[in-house]
């Protein structure tokens, strides 16, 4: 009888332990539940600032190959397609698209003999207009206004000019010279990062007078980039501070 006591208690240890071992994993504190919370938007920031601010210049200067800057490239593609979490239809849709763009990119960089730039740009410029609304559909959505939706609107903003930098590349690659560049490309510039060094110039309205929109598309782009860089700032960030600090006043206790 106490054998079979033991015996049973041993069992029992043995599946506790076992149990215990399969739902042990490693996790990381900020990244533990990022594709299921308002986390993916602040991680989608960050990898946005990353490329535009480190991986775009490193690799002008030739510091990094064109290979690893198409790797920084597909993982801020990627980070922006797991960001919305909340309509699966819609995740699927964006998953999807951003697949196709993957392949085109990298097959039109480096599996065809005759470069697609037009279809490759066409198709980042759309993927991105719809990180710009997955971003302003989360932000809004019904809930508490978190850190997090604050930072996925201004990633919604860098978005907006990232965008607007791929339609300025393509209005060049269909009719050169649409914008006019000051200083001759660098040798190992990627080709749109200074159509995307010129929207932000426009979007933010500061014009250094380095680049100049001389087709009348490229006009009409500036103009509308400038329209939007001006009200977004003051409307929708404005606007989400403001309902942060309003969730955060109701949610404090009365004194």
């Amino acid at each position: 009888m106490g054998e079979a006591l033991c015996y049973c208690r041993g069992r029992q240890r043995s599946n506790m332990e076992n149990e215990r071992i399969r739902n042990l994993r490693i996790t990381i504190p900020f990244f533990e539940g990022t594709w299921t919370s308002d986390k993916g938007m602040s991680l989608f920031l960050i990898v946005l600032l990353l490329v535009i601010f480190v991986v775009f210049p490193l690799a002008g200067m030739g510091h990094f190959r064109g290979f690893f800057a198409d790797l920084a490239f597909s993982a801020m593609l990627i980070s922006g397609a797991l960001a919305n979490h909340r309509n699966r239809a819609l995740t699927v849709v964006i998953i999807l698209l951003t697949i196709a763009v993957l392949l085109i990119h990298w097959l039109t960089h480096y599996a065809l003999e005759s470069p697609r730039p037009v279809l490759d740009a066409s198709f980042v410029l759309g993927l991105f207009g719809c990180f710009v609304v997955i971003m302003l559909l989360e932000v809004f959505r019904p809930g508490a206004i978190t850190l997090h939706r604050v930072q996925g609107a201004v990633a919604a903003y860098l978005s907006i000019g990232i965008t607007w930098g791929y339609a300025y590349y393509i209005a060049s690659l269909l009719s050169p010279g649409a914008v006019q560049f000051t200083a001759r490309s660098q040798p190992y510039e990627i080709p749109v990062a200074r159509y995307v060094y010129f929207s932000f110039m426009t979007l933010t309205t500061v014009g250094y007078g380095d680049a100049v929109p001389v087709h009348p598309l490229a006009r009409t782009l500036a103009v509308s980039e400038a329209l939007i860089g001006q009200l977004y700032p003051a409307v929708l960030i404005a606007g989400v501070l403001g309902l942060a600090l309003q969730t955060r006043a109701h949610n404090e206790p009365n004194p």
